[in-house]
């Protein structure tokens, strides 16, 4: 049961490479021909803990036109979306989205599986959502459902300074206890020294930066929805052809305001983590972290050595390069902001 209490933790919060278990190199049945020219057959995909059963069933899951899927690195905003998305698409129910966990109203792909590793049960969240349907996953493209790839509904990708979403990882594992037997530094340090862990984030990135531009997919950045969340959701309005008030995208604003976002109950994942606990038998105190934590662009820089932050740095440099892009232009920054 550690074991599995082990990947269920690093898969929860993203796929993170680790020497205690078993990577395995995943080829799907086929691969986004369609959206990307690039030479497939070198595309390197490694997962930790999930079975082939289950991402050959995510390959073949039936998408229905009217579907919204949110698709993130973990630790990027993904919650900030998921809630303005949830709201934009059910006409702004605030009560109902007060009242309901967000993860029960808009189901996390994996999370099922994760949890019970059964394919019997896998699969439910998604399939009694009542349509239209936003779905969120930590899938690269790759790996989603090949319905996405040819019916082409809607996604929606945010991007982040991966810098920061590291940070952030470290402290939502310690919600876990699974890195409180190593500090701050030593977590970023395995990350950046994960030849398999960097390929899998670079890659994700990338693949979805290079298709911003195809009508059904919405592309943005954490740092953006930060410099002017107000435009974010006109564009996200636009994007699902609804349309916004000015009283209403006051309310919006408020409500996904940072302190708003980390006092409320139903943003913070506390059903998740009730799910894994009442599993495993951990303990039911509350988690020594908000999953709505700091809410800052480059934080990083306030958190790790002088040292740290150089090397981090450094490890970002060279990954653009390999990848022939800027980070300015992942985040959709123009040149004179400093990402």
């Amino acid at each position: 049961m550690a074991f599995y209490l082990e990947f269920l933790i690093i898969f929860f919060v993203g796929i993170h490479f680790t020497t205690t278990m078993e990577s395995i190199e995943y080829k799907p049945p086929e691969y986004p021909t369609n959206l990307l020219d690039k030479n497939w057959s070198e595309r390197k995909i490694i997962y930790w803990g999930v079975s082939e059963e289950f991402l050959k069933r995510v390959h073949d899951l039936d998408v229905f036109e009217d579907d919204v899927w949110l698709v993130t690195l973990p630790k990027c905003g993904t919650t900030w979306m998921q809630e303005l998305l949830w709201l934009v698409l059910n006409d702004f129910d605030f009560e109902k989205a007060k009242a309901e966990h967000l993860e029960i109203r808009s189901p996390f792909l994996e999370f099922d599986y994760m949890v019970n590793a059964d394919m019997k049960t896998a699969f439910k969240p998604i399939e009694s959502t009542k349509r239209p349907r936003l779905i969120k996953t930590h899938l690269c493209l790759p790996l989603l459902p090949r319905q996405l790839w040819n019916k082409k509904s809607k996604i929606v990708y945010v991007a982040r300074n991966l810098k920061d979403a590291i940070v952030s990882d470290y402290y939502h594992m310690r919600n876990f206890d699974s890195s409180e037997d190593q500090g701050l530094e030593q977590f970023v340090r395995g990350e950046i020294e994960s030849t398999d862990d960097t390929d899998m984030k670079f890659f994700h990135l990338t693949e979805f930066y290079a298709l911003r531009n195809e009508s059904w997919i919405f592309y943005t950045s954490f740092e953006q929805m930060k410099i002017n969340l107000r435009q974010v959701l006109l564009d996200v309005c636009r994007f699902l052809n609804k349309t916004i008030d000015d009283a209403t995208m006051a309310k919006m604003l408020k409500h996904l305001s940072f302190d708003e976002m980390k006092r409320n109950p139903k943003t913070n994942h506390l059903w998740e983590f009730q799910q894994i606990r009442d599993k495993y038998g951990m303990d039911q105190e509350k988690p020594e972290y908000n999953f709505v934590r700091k809410g800052k662009v480059n934080a990083y820089k306030e958190e790790l050595s002088k040292e740290m932050v150089g090397k981090l740095d450094d490890w970002m440099d060279v990954n653009l390069k390999r990848y022939n892009t800027t980070l300015n232009e992942l985040l959709l920054l123009d040149n004179e902001t400093k990402a």
